[in-house]
């Protein structure tokens, strides 16, 4: 009799949790599926890391580019590259694609018409090497570390040509004088450092080309390349020599503006490929950090690459997602501009 009782008991307590229990075991596993399809997707600022084996084409093509020139421009920065572990390459397939694409001469809807001649790239870093984050966002994880990130801290070059001011000048006709890697470090500062005979000669400089039309520069670096009018507005323009350090502040600014708008307009119809990328085909970064004080310097213009980030960030990132799209962070300041899947 005890025992039918407890059957009884055990009987109607079963029937009357096993509905809330179902149902709570169904919207636990819908949260795990939802986390899981952000994960994927990238809402959380970043994806697992998808390798490549260091036999792939993919890798050994994209290691000749690393010859700092035009259509080759990358050097790794310190001389620190991507490990290789048992023929594993830590380095996402997703950075290579984008990064060769950025190595590419393009339309000035894409950025630019010009080809990057020189781009450092960082990799290195302890394991938090990752970014603090604004008050509107939410601390990443390391991209860096795990292969799914890399910072470009210098890129392309300030070019400067000596122009005689009467015949005392050691040059009859505008000739080739210096050229400067443009980096991205709020600390790192470029100085007017070559001599030259100042009341005799003057030197301007201009970034991507040699002013004035030098005799002795390479054809293809004499002309401004055409830039896109969200990024031209901070280009310094032609300036001298003198005043390099605070013209090189403003062309860290102008070619990191480039850079991010590259890389916003990847998957336009006719940058990366002519019908645009679609799709896993996209090839746009999840995520877009700026160094601050880069940021600072664009003024009113931050907005306009906010405004982009808007339309061309899928998924809706640059408003739904608390890590992914376009921010900025202090503690690139001295890092360079972080892109990462």
């Amino acid at each position: 009799m005890e025992n039918k009782e407890g059957q009884n008991w055990f009987s109607s307590f079963w029937r009357a949790i096993r509905w809330p229990l179902t149902l709570a075991f169904l919207a636990f596993a819908v949260v795990i599926f939802s986390i899981g399809v952000m994960s994927a997707l990238g809402y959380q600022g970043t994806t697992p890391l998808r390798a490549v084996s260091s036999t792939n084409k993919l890798w050994t093509d994209f290691t000749k580019l690393f010859q700092q020139q035009k259509g080759a421009p990358y050097f790794w920065n310190e001389d620190v590259a991507p490990q290789i572990t048992y023929g594993l390459v830590k380095f996402d397939q997703r950075l290579i694609r984008v990064l060769t694409y950025l190595s590419k001469k393009k339309d000035t809807k894409c950025g630019w018409d010009g080809q990057h001649q020189i781009v450092g790239l960082k990799v290195g870093g302890p394991v938090n090497s990752d970014t603090s984050y604004p008050p509107e966002n939410l601390p990443s994880v390391a991209t860096l570390y795990r292969g799914t990130g890399v910072r470009i801290v210098a890129a392309d070059e300030i070019k400067c040509t000596k122009i005689p001011l009467n015949s005392n000048c050691d040059v009859s006709q505008p000739t080739v004088f210096d050229h400067k890697l443009v980096p991205f470090g709020e600390n790192t500062t470029l100085n007017p450092d070559k001599p030259y005979d100042q009341a005799d000669c003057k030197v301007t400089c201009a970034v991507d080309y040699y002013p004035d039309n030098p005799i002795n520069a390479p054809a293809d670096e004499i002309n401004s390349p055409d830039v896109s009018p969200i990024v031209s507005r901070y280009n310094p323009g032609e300036f001298d020599y003198q005043t390099i350090a605070e013209n090189g502040k403003q062309a860290a600014v102008y070619k990191a503006a480039e850079i991010g708008y590259e890389l916003m307009q990847v998957d336009e119809a006719g940058c990366d490929s002519p019908t645009g990328n679609k799709g896993f085909n996209r090839k746009i970064p999840f995520t877009l950090i700026y160094p601050q004080w880069i940021m600072g310097r664009m003024g009113d213009g931050w907005g306009d690459l906010v405004n982009l980030a808007n339309i061309r960030f899928p998924h809706n990132f640059q408003k739904s997602s608390p890590l992914a799209g376009l921010t900025y962070d202090p503690l690139l300041n001295d890092d360079g501009l972080h892109l990462n899947f």
